[in-house]
């Protein structure tokens, strides 16, 4: 529940008391993150946030007022220190993360319910990148940013797409396709950023034209395989629940692979599902977890409505049914 749904009513010109930023302390390896929590959007309250370790000190520098940018501060174990300004419409800064090869990535989020991540090079102290998105699930070793475009760039229709970032690539690397009227590559809009991994047009290539846009794709439970290699979450389309298995490239050159594991049959968790009010309905609330077991996927789905159901399930990667070519 999200805090607005928490707080107690008030009448009509009673002094609304905001609550606290909480942030939290964690360590990855040798660093210390101090990062928000998903507490709220108070940018009026931004809180510390940074990313300590042994060989870089990446700190959040509040701004003064609104009209000035959010900067952050770098100070290597060298002893080099520098100062990057973030983008002006950045309003509330999550986290810091370090990423592989001296970069950081900055997670912000604003008013529209999205936000936008931002791609640092520490060593030059310069900001390379930043891509607006709806919202972003980094990997464990932090390569990788799979995130919901905010901008769909060829559907008829609107529809959540999935795309993913690859922080080891440079911004125009990370391009998947473009638009029509751009047939060199030589514009970095946010409709054509990362790689769409979902939906994928059945048989073809990845980045190979207009997405799948015959219905809307809700995306959830994503979990990431503790070696960063692959991801799965759980989408519902036309009433049928299906898992999405997104497996990561390797090489500089390799792209990612989509499958999906459709649950039907026995397996069909949506058979029975019903809303509150009794309709047939079928969504995350059906998702008890989604996990790993070594090179499976592990699962549990049960009923919130409708027909008793307690259903747990290991399926191996390899059952994983491959989208493009």
């Amino acid at each position: 529940m999200s805090l607005f749904a928490q707080q107690t009513a008030q009448p009509i010109g009673a002094k609304q008391e905001m609550p606290p930023s909480d942030t939290e302390i964690s360590h990855i390896g040798n660093a210390e993150v101090k990062s928000l929590v998903n507490t709220g959007f108070y940018p009026s309250r931004q809180p510390e946030v940074y990313w300590h370790d042994s060989d870089w000190k990446i700190d959040l520098i509040n701004r003064a007022s609104d009209e000035k940018p959010y900067e952050i501060s770098i100070r290597s174990s060298s002893g080099s220190v520098s100062v990057v300004k973030l983008p002006q419409e950045y309003e509330q800064v999550n986290s810091i993360y370090r990423a592989p090869g001296d970069k950081a990535i900055i997670v912000e989020e604003d008013h529209t319910s999205s936000g936008a991540f931002a791609i640092v090079d520490l060593k030059q102290g310069r900001l390379i990148d930043n891509v607006g998105v709806a919202f972003s699930i980094i990997s464990p070793d932090r390569r990788f940013i799979l995130y919901q475009n905010w901008y769909p760039a060829e559907a008829e229709y609107y529809e959540n797409t999935y795309h993913l970032y690859d922080t080891s690539r440079t911004p125009r690397q990370n391009v998947c396709g473009y638009r029509d009227n751009d047939p060199k590559h030589e514009y970095l809009d946010d409709g054509m950023r990362g790689f769409q991994v979902f939906p994928q047009k059945a048989g073809q290539p990845l980045c190979s034209g207009p997405e799948d846009d015959d219905d809307d794709n809700m995306g959830t439970n994503f979990t990431w395989a503790p070696d960063s290699s692959k991801i799965v979450f759980a989408d519902v389309k036309s009433g049928v629940m299906s898992l999405i298995l997104v497996t990561m490239p390797a090489g500089a050159s390799d792209l990612p692979k989509t499958s999906i594991y459709a649950l039907v049959g026995a397996e069909n968790v949506c058979a029975g599902a019903t809303d509150a009010a009794g309709q047939p309905y079928c969504d995350y609330h059906d998702i008890q977890s989604l996990g790993w077991g070594g090179d499976a996927v592990t699962a549990t789905f049960n009923h919130r409505f409708g027909t008793p159901l307690d259903l747990k399930i290991t399926i191996p990667v390899s059952k994983f049914v491959p989208v493009g070519k």
